[in-house]
């Protein structure tokens, strides 16, 4: 469970393999350090994931009520089968909101490359206009690899685009935002009431 900087900076999590090798009686302590760690981070969400007793499960099951969105996607990314499809898109929804840079961004963004339902595009795009502009770069770079403009998650061949959403001048960004919305065949006006 020792994070230091390099492993908070990068999103490394605990020791899975560790946890993995390790007795009964040390699982069982882990466990209950687990669910007593406060406060509750995204990385004690997937080791009790993969402790996977019904004590941590709903442990698990209770972190959808918890504070910080990052806690709450962490338990649609690694206990998916512990929520429902509609617990996963509102979580995700609400995170799209006010994630930030370095405060769950990238572990957001993570779970949205992997489940994409149309309300949870629809919060991208909305966050295109209304996010600040480091976070809008980072959405607008997830719509275009969902809607197959892009071969990863981040094409950084597209990144001088991305970069143009980053701009505290609402009329650049409203420009941008119908570029973008004419390359995906989205209709802005949907989203400039």
């Amino acid at each position: 469970m020792a994070i230091g900087f390099e492993e908070w900076h990068d999103g490394i999590g605990y020791d899975i393999e560790a946890l993995r090798t390790a007795s009964q009686a040390e699982r069982d302590a882990i466990e209950q350090i687990l669910i007593n760690h406060s406060p509750r981070d995204w990385r004690d969400i997937e080791a009790l994931a993969e402790i996977n007793t019904k004590c941590a499960r709903e442990t698990i099951k209770e972190a959808m009520k918890d504070p910080n969105p990052v806690v709450r996607v962490a338990v649609t990314r690694y206990a998916p089968d512990l929520v429902t499809d509609n617990e996963r898109t509102q979580s995700l929804t609400d995170a799209l909101q006010d994630i930030e840079p370095f405060w769950g961004l990238s572990q957001v963004l993570a779970e949205v490359e992997i489940y994409h339902p149309e309300e949870v595009k629809e919060a991208l795009i909305k966050g295109l206009l209304n996010r600040e502009g480091e976070v809008a770069v980072h959405f607008a770079a997830m719509l275009f690899y969902l809607f197959g403009k892009a071969k990863e998650p981040f094409d950084w061949g597209k990144r001088p685009f991305f970069l143009r959403f980053n701009t505290e001048d609402s009329k650049e960004r409203v420009k941008v935002f119908r570029e973008l919305c004419q390359k995906l065949k989205i209709n802005p006006e949907k989203y400039m009431r």
